[in-house]
């Protein structure tokens, strides 16, 4: 990624190159629109005691990712890599094969909990347990090797270990489920610890919680109040954050979730009630580019996820978080968000993009036990000056705007195909896309390639006519996908 992506006047490249240099070539993608000075302070001096280990289980299998939760005793601007390690065989030494946070890109604020996503380790799960020893670290610079970790930067504790079991969860038991209805579920409605005190990433973002389904309100709220409350007009919005999500599902036509459209109409029809002077941009199918972008130019942005071919043979569902920032380092990149179904903090996710002709954003989702991507993000400026009264309001979206927004429509069938290094040096998988089937359909697709000879498999269409195939691979090269009930076939080259 080019660092005019994220800065724009040549006059300043110099200074950019610099900068890019003292903090490791990492470009920090957030609310504040600026890098973050090297840190002064060691990293055990912020780093806080207070660690766990988060594990979700939909039946009676774990998903295969979990999170493991920092918390900080103080603030700092500097840019810091979180480091984790898990004494998986309680021998007392923690090895590079129980490194399991890696250069993960921290966001330090004090009382405010940071969960990194990590691959989750068998081991982990093969005993039960309820803590577990482990030694965290916040580094300056990203590392290769644990011998470069700082025992300044180091501390060893006990973690807990929470194992949740997902039922509620995205709508998993109501009926109705699909990838375009966004379903999320949060706790009782509060602000994040200490919320106002040490004032969120110095744009009083929150972290609210609310009733089952509700994630496309709660995110829209999150950015409502924020956007508010940087602009002086926090008084134009309700005052209870329960009674503006309530308003937000009423305009967006709640009905077990949210579905796309509804929710661009509807937030736009509430936002030119209030008054407020606020725009919204609709990406559909977004690249790490685009998602950059989206935190570098605009004041605010949701995140759409599709949650498919879960390994319980869960239906299909979708879910939306509130963004907080994105970053890509060379070949990493995550993303940084408040989600509704999660407790108060920050999730930092790790992402990357799938490969084939029209790859998309895949995310390590702990809360689900199958493949998840962004399917949409929508980025709101504000656009007057902040006095209560003045501006304009943004345009209702009509229909026609909604089917001109950006993003792949098919006419008539389709087919795509993309791959994902899933578990680089394990396995990888190709994935099959088919639209404008009839819903309810039964289609065999068959994979041609490496170590699969016309490996079938059944889908039944889904409701919105879309038939989703995974394959897993261990080899590099060319695969054809062939649908034989509708004379559709895609080559994917893996590589």
């Amino acid at each position: 990624m080019s660092g005019n992506l994220f800065f724009m006047k040549n006059t300043v490249i110099g200074v950019v190159v610099i900068l890019v240099l003292i903090i490791g070539g990492i470009f920090l993608l957030n609310t504040e629109k600026a890098i973050a000075p090297m840190p002064t302070q060691s990293g055990a001096d912020i780093l806080g005691e207070n660690s766990s280990i988060l594990l979700y289980k939909i039946g009676e299998n774990f998903t295969d990712y979990g999170f493991f939760s920092y918390t900080f005793t103080a603030n700092t601007e500097g840019a810091w890599y979180a480091q984790g390690f898990m004494d998986l065989n309680n021998d007392g030494v923690f090895s590079d094969d129980e490194w399991v946070i890696k250069n993960g890109v921290a966001r330090v604020i004090k009382n405010f909990p940071n969960r990194f996503s990590f691959n989750l380790p068998k081991a982990l799960t093969a005993v039960d347990t309820e803590s577990i020893p482990v030694k965290i670290a916040l580094t300056k610079n990203k590392v290769s090797g644990a011998g470069e970790i700082a025992e300044t930067d180091t501390i060893v504790t006990t973690a807990s270990v929470e194992t949740y079991e997902l039922v509620s969860e995205f709508g998993m038991d109501v009926s109705g489920a699909n990838e375009d209805l966004k379903r999320g579920i949060g706790a009782t409605i509060t602000y994040a610890e200490d919320f106002e005190e040490t004032g969120i990433d110095d744009s009083s973002l929150p972290d609210l919680g609310g009733g089952p389904m509700d994630c496309f309100a709660i995110a829209t709220a999150n950015n409502l109040i924020n956007m508010a409350m940087q602009n002086g007009r926090r008084d134009d919005l309700p005052e209870d954050p329960a009674e503006l999500i309530s308003e937000l599902k009423d305009f967006m036509q709640w009905d077990n979730g949210i579905i796309g459209p509804n929710f661009l109409t509807g937030k736009s029809d509430y936002i030119n009630v209030l008054g407020l002077p606020i725009t919204t941009e609709e990406i559909k199918r977004p690249t790490i580019e685009d998602l950059a972008d989206a935190f570098a130019n605009g004041d605010a942005v949701e995140v759409s996820l599709t949650m498919i071919r879960s390994a319980s043979g869960r239906a299909n569902t979708g879910h939306v978080l509130t963004g907080v920032s994105a970053y890509q380092d060379g070949d990493d990149a995550g993303l940084a968000a408040h989600d509704p179904a999660t407790p108060d903090g920050t999730d930092t996710l790790d992402i990357s993009m799938s490969g084939g002709d029209n790859p998309f954003i895949l995310l390590e989702y702990p809360m689900w036990d199958g493949i998840v991507f962004i399917d949409t993000i929508y980025v709101q400026t504000w656009n007057g000056t902040g006095t209560t009264g003045t501006g304009e309001s943004s345009t209702s979206l009509g229909a026609e705007d909604i089917e001109n927004s950006v993003g792949l429509n098919f006419e008539g069938v389709g087919i795509e195909g993309s791959f994902a290094h899933v578990k680089p040096g394990e396995y990888s998988e190709v994935y099959a896309v088919a639209t404008g089937l009839t819903p309810g359909d039964e289609i065999t697709g068959r994979l041609h390639g490496g170590q699969h000879t016309g490996t079938p498999q059944v889908i039944v269409v889904d409701d919105n006519g879309v038939a989703y195939f995974t394959w897993r691979i261990s080899q590099f090269g060319t695969y054809e996908v062939n649908l034989e009930d509708i004379d559709k076939s895609v080559t994917v080259i893996v590589n």
